[in-house]
């Protein structure tokens, strides 16, 4: 009985929304930790805003590096729904350890996490298309649903944890994250039996303890590897670019030696797909990192007349996703019947246009500020992040789909994987590229120097994105004619 006979379930609503519910409390995990962490490493470990943000880089590289062996690990191993429960108790105790003397624990918590989320990060996706047969219309529509409980998730945890972190501390903040967690295995518990029809080939054998315990092994090395990386980054970046390197030189092989035209015409859109890809990312990695301080330091901390804690504008970034990937499905149906749809390129293209304009807005917005304050209105971050989440909505969250659908499937996992490792990179690159608005230590109580360190540093990230979104729209045609 193999894995493909199991693709597909006359009723797939329960196990869905299972799998919607513990995929959704995951992210609220995670992205209340990332809320919150880099302002705890200069408020809390007393990192200047270089070692932060390059700190917190590396973690995020990290997280996304290894998500390719959990996935492996679920497909051939352990299964699919096992290896997401044992990511899910990884991600639970990491965030436990996040909130017990954090100072003492921080690096082994962190890399707990990174371990958890390698076990975790692929698995729940791999079960929702196992709902569906591969032909079956509702596979794009489920895909889109999921996508929306990541994104609810991180909204509610990017709400919540600043507030609690405001009033009771760190700790509790990240307590709340495990606490997250735990309800999603708690439900699984519960639930699981609606999950009985589906799952990898390794999930309809008898677990074997001795592979288990192997991998437990393998765990427990990794959280104590990934934490000493975490305290030697120098190591880690070599490390990251010797992989991206790798990669890129097996697809190179892929190009030169491919026999077929049009085979060889699609590895080169994939590359080039993944490059962009590298440069969003590295955009993307600003909210997390120097847009958050950006916004702690010189934004007023209202929106509409309500006031929130500062990390909490990061929640605008779910918002946004929520809103619009909606009005983008509708508007690619419209377009779709009209036989005007865009082809993937030029999307991409669109995409770090917005991502350029988000960037573009807040040097316009610093010409407003308050005098003597130094800060800008908080409203201003709403259209920031509006123009990069429809930017991720183009690239994100279409990218890895496209990259599968160009590749033969005797590649498919080395590409998934490349993709992966290179958001792993461009998020390492990411924090980099905010330690250039490093504020002094003995600067950061002066507004006017930070307001004019962020200003120069997103000016030239903005201009950076439109003039790479030009040359992007110059291989539109190009790109679309190898496609085809």
């Amino acid at each position: 009985m193999t894995a493909i006979e199991h693709q597909g379930v006359a009723n797939p609503i329960k196990p869905f929304s299972l799998i919607f519910f513990i995929e959704m409390w995951e992210r609220f995990g995670y992205y209340g930790m990332q809320a919150l962490i880099v302002i705890y490493f200069i408020n809390h470990l007393g990192f200047s805003d270089t070692i932060a943000n390059i700190t917190f880089g590396s973690f995020a590289a990290m997280v996304y590096a290894f998500i390719s062996i959990g996935g492996y690990i679920g497909d051939n191993i352990l299964g699919t729904k096992r290896t997401m429960l044992l990511g899910a108790i990884v991600l639970a105790i990491g965030y436990a350890l996040l909130s017990y003397h954090p100072q003492q624990t921080i690096f082994y918590a962190l890399g707990t996490i990174i371990a958890g989320n390698m076990l975790f990060k692929a698995n729940p996706s791999s079960l929702v298309s196992k709902l569906y047969h591969p032909e079956d219309h509702r596979l794009d529509g489920a895909f889109t649903i999921y996508y929306m409980s990541i994104n609810i998730g991180a909204f509610c945890s990017q709400i919540l944890c600043p507030i609690l972190q405001a009033n009771f501390g760190f700790g509790a903040a990240f307590l709340v994250c495990s606490i997250g967690l735990i309800i999603a295995i708690v439900s699984y518990f519960i639930f699981n039996s609606t999950l009985k029809e589906i799952g990898s080939e390794a999930d309809f054998k008898p677990l074997n303890h001795l592979k288990l315990l192997y991998i437990i092994v393998i765990l427990i090395a990794m959280v104590f590897l990934c934490s000493w990386l975490l305290k030697h980054l120098l190591v880690t970046n070599i490390l990251l670019g010797v992989a991206l390197i790798f990669t890129f030189g097996i697809l190179f092989k892929f190009i030169f030696t491919s026999k077929d035209t049009s085979e060889r015409n699609k590895y080169i859109v994939c590359f080039v797909l993944i490059v962009e890809a590298i440069l969003f990312y590295i955009l993307y990695q600003q909210m997390p990192s120097s847009l958050n301080l950006f916004t702690i330091r010189n934004t007023d901390h209202a929106i509409l007349g309500l006031t929130i804690p500062g990390p909490s504008f990061q929640s605008l970034n779910s918002f946004w996703v929520v809103v619009g990937g909606p009005i983008l499905a509708l508007f690619y149906t419209k377009m779709g019947k009209k036989g005007k749809d865009f082809s993937m390129p030029a999307k991409f293209a669109f995409g770090m246009f917005l991502c350029s304009l988000a960037f573009l807005t807040i040097p316009i917005a610093i010409r407003f500020f308050v005098p003597g304050k130094a800060i800008i209105s908080g409203n201003w971050l709403v259209v920031v992040y509006a123009f990069q989440s429809f930017g991720e909505l183009l690239i994100s969250g279409l990218g890895l789909s496209m990259v599968t659908k160009l590749v033969p499937q005797k590649v498919m996992g080395f590409m998934m994987g490349a993709w992966f490792m290179s958001s792993a990179v461009a998020m390492a690159l990411g924090g980099f590229v905010a330690a250039l608005a490093s504020v002094p230590k003995d600067q950061i109580s002066n507004p006017m120097i930070s307001l004019h360190i962020y200003s120069d540093l997103f000016f030239k990230l903005g201009a950076g994105a439109f003039i790479i979104c030009i040359i992007m729209f110059a291989f539109v045609p190009k790109l679309k004619k190898y496609m085809n």
